[in-house]
C-alpha cells in the first residue's frame, strides 16, 4: 500500500511539474492521430510566423518525437535560402536563383508556404544540403512550369542522375517525387520563363518514424494565406496528407491590432479549408504566447489586443472542434515573459525566445502530444491531457 501511495504521489507530482497544456475539443480525427502515433509513423506540419520560421521550437519537437518514434525524414524545406529564416536540417547553395516571399511580394502565384524560388536563366543551379547525416530521402517537390519550359536536371551525392519537370506544363502547381541522397544539385535547362519551385518535402525512403515540417514566415499573420493560390495550397496539403496540422499564429495579429473578430473569422475559414483539403488530418491551434510591447515594470506591457486574441483562439478551437495548446500557460501564465527574459529563455525584445527557451517549449509540446498516446480517446473530454513521465516512474 505504501508503495502504491508513493507511486500515486509521484504521478501527481510529475503531472503538476509537466502540466497538461493540450486540450482536445472533440477533434474528429483524434483516433487517426492516435493510430499514427501507435504505428510510429506520423507527419506533423506546423505553419506559423517567426516562432516557426526559426525552426528552433519545431526542431526540439522533431528531435523529441524522433527519439521516441524514429526518424521518418527531413520534412519540408524552403525552396531555397531566404534571408532571416532558418531550417535546422537543411542548407543551400544558390547560383542564379531568385527568392520571392509572399511577405514582401503579393503579386506572385504562391503555393503552400508562401515562398518560391525561380531560376534566372538556363544553367542556374541550386544545391539542397543536409546539415547532418540523413538516409536517402524520397523528395516531393512542388513545381510549376510554362508550356515550353525545360527540365531541371539533378545529381545527388551518390552520383545518381534524375530530372524534374511538371507532369503537365500549364503553369499550375504540381508535385513530383524522386529519390536522392543529399546533397543534390539541380540545374535549369532550356527555357525557364515560367519555372518556379515552391518547396521540398523529405521523407526517409527506408525508415518509418516521425516527421516535423516547419513552414513559417517572419512577420506572418494567418490572413496572409490570402496571398497564396487557394487551389494550389489545398491540393498540395492533400497530396502530402499530414497526420497533424498545427496553426501557430497570433503574435503579429496582437501587435498589429487585428480585431479578435477578424482573427476568429480567418481562423475558422482556414480550419474549414484544411478539413476539406486534408480530411484525415487532426488540427491543433497553438495560441499566441505571452509577449510584451515594453519590458518596464514587474510584468512589462502587453499588446492591448493580445488577451482577446488568445481567448478567441481557444474559443475557435472549441467551436471548430480542434486540439488546442496553450502556449502562455506552458510559460507559466500571464506575467511570465519577464521571468523568461531574466532566465535567458526569452529575448530582450519581449517577443521572441532564445534557443534554450524554444527548445523547452518544443519539448513540452512533444510531451503533451505523446501523452495523447497514453490515453483512451474520448471525444466528450475537453479537459487538458496531463503528461506523466513514465520513464522517470520506471526508474524509481
Amino acid at each position: 500500500m505504501k508503495k502504491l501511495f508513493a507511486l500515486c504521489a509521484l504521478s501527481l507530482t510529475n503531472m503538476a511539474a509537466w502540466g497538461g497544456f493540450l486540450t482536445n475539443y472533440n477533434e474528429p480525427n483524434t483516433n487517426k492521430l492516435l493510430n499514427a502515433l501507435a504505428s510510429n509513423n506520423i507527419h506533423i506540419v506546423q505553419l506559423g510566423d517567426s516562432h516557426t520560421a526559426g525552426d528552433s521550437m519545431t526542431d526540439a519537437l522533431r528531435n523529441n518525437l524522433q527519439e521516441r518514434y524514429g526518424n521518418g525524414g527531413m520534412g519540408w524545406a524552403m525552396p531555397m535560402y531566404f534571408s532571416g529564416q532558418r531550417l535546422a536540417r537543411y542548407g543551400y547553395d544558390n547560383n542564379q536563383w531568385t527568392a520571392i516571399s509572399s511577405r514582401r511580394n503579393q503579386n506572385e502565384n504562391y503555393t503552400l508556404g508562401g515562398l518560391i524560388a525561380k531560376p534566372n536563366h538556363t544553367g542556374s543551379s541550386l544545391t539542397i544540403k543536409s546539415k547532418g547525416y540523413e538516409p536517402t530521402q524520397t523528395m516531393t517537390v512542388s513545381i510549376r512550369q510554362a508550356a515550353n519550359d525545360g527540365e531541371l536536371i539533378g545529381i545527388d551525392s551518390d552520383g545518381n542522375h534524375f530530372s524534374i519537370a511538371a507532369p503537365i506544363k500549364n503553369s499550375t502547381w504540381q508535385q513530383v517525387s524522386f529519390d536522392a541522397k543529399l546533397p543534390f544539385t539541380i540545374t535549369a535547362q532550356g527555357s525557364v520563363s515560367g519555372t518556379a519551385i515552391g518547396g521540398w518535402w523529405g521523407k526517409s525512403k527506408t525508415q518509418t518514424g516521425a516527421i516535423v515540417s516547419a513552414l513559417g514566415i517572419n512577420g506572418a499573420e494567418l490572413s496572409h494565406w490570402n496571398r497564396w493560390n487557394d487551389t494550389a495550397w489545398q491540393n498540395e496539403l492533400g497530396e502530402i496528407a499530414p497526420d497533424l496540422i498545427i496553426l501557430a499564429y497570433g503574435t503579429n495579429e496582437g501587435y498589429n491590432s487585428v480585431s479578435a473578430e477578424r482573427v476568429q473569422a480567418v481562423l475558422s475559414e482556414r480550419i474549414r479549408q484544411i478539413r476539406r483539403a486534408a480530411p484525415n488530418a487532426a488540427i491543433m491551434i497553438v495560441s499566441a504566447p505571452e509577449a510584451l510591447r515594453s519590458t518596464g515594470g514587474g510584468c512589462g506591457t502587453r499588446p492591448s489586443g493580445l488577451s482577446a486574441i488568445q481567448q478567441i483562439q481557444r474559443q475557435t478551437a472549441q467551436d471548430e472542434q480542434t486540439l488546442f495548446w496553450d502556449w502562455q500557460a506552458a510559460m507559466g501564465g500571464s506575467c511570465s515573459m519577464m521571468n523568461w527574459i531574466r532566465s535567458g529563455k526569452a529575448a530582450k525584445d519581449g517577443v521572441h525566445f532564445t534557443h534554450k527557451g524554444y527548445s523547452e517549449l518544443g519539448n513540452q509540446l512533444a510531451e503533451d502530444i505523446k501523452a495523447l498516446s497514453y490515453t483512451t480517446p474520448n471525444n466528450k473530454t475537453i479537459q487538458p491531457v496531463p503528461y506523466i513521465n513514465y520513464r522517470q516512474l520506471d526508474n524509481k
